[in-house]
């Protein structure tokens, strides 16, 4: 995504003012629109995937839409992400790129009712909501569920026995087994 502003009148915000909440019926009516970077280290739910120094571009734009719920924006954010590997559970470092049709409602039962191409998203009574809050979401809905390496993993060291496919040996069953010492009862005495 390019967040080159000469294009558009999107304006960058600091985290500090992404972190106020932002009246949305005043932003739709206007067309706000923002788009900019930002550390991924600002994102609290995101720290443990943010790799070092990693940065997030986004773009936000509100605007009134038709129908029953006209308060909407459209949100796309593009990062990097340092998750774990579904095979060789190491780090790997993997691009992401979402976006989103947000339709803004004020209850659960209006939520129910937003188009199927829209995210709702229920806001307080006071018709407020946090830039930060909705690009921290976006990210999360676009982490994927088995990231892995783009090309064949390493192998596995064999201390990981699990992850490398050499299972421990079984323990003896005999010792600690409560089924064993129910058979051994159900024989009863002297029986063997």
């Amino acid at each position: 995504m390019s967040t080159d502003d000469s294009k558009t009148d999107a304006k960058p915000l600091d985290v500090r003012q992404l972190s106020v909440p932002l009246d949305v019926r005043a932003a739709c009516r206007a067309g706000e629109e923002w788009a900019g970077e930002l550390p991924l280290s600002a994102l609290t739910r995101c720290r443990d995937i943010a790799p070092e120094d990693g940065r997030l571009s986004y773009r936000i734009r509100f605007f009134e839409g038709q129908g029953v719920h006209p308060l909407a924006a459209e949100i796309a954010i593009e990062a990097s992400l340092a998750l774990e590997c579904a095979r060789c559970r190491e780090t790997v470092v993997q691009p992401v790129a979402s976006s989103s049709r947000l339709s803004f409602v004020f209850s659960e039962e209006q939520a129910e009712h937003v188009e199927t191409q829209a995210e709702p998203v229920i806001l307080g009574r006071e018709g407020r909501v946090k830039l930060l809050d909705l690009i921290e979401d976006e990210l999360l809905m676009a982490v994927p569920l088995m990231p892995v390496h783009d090309t064949p993993c390493g192998p596995i060291p064999p201390d990981r026995p699990y992850e490398s496919g050499q299972l421990a040996e079984p323990v003896d069953e005999d010792d600690d087994n409560p089924f064993a010492a129910l058979a051994a009862l159900k024989k009863g005495p002297g029986k063997e």
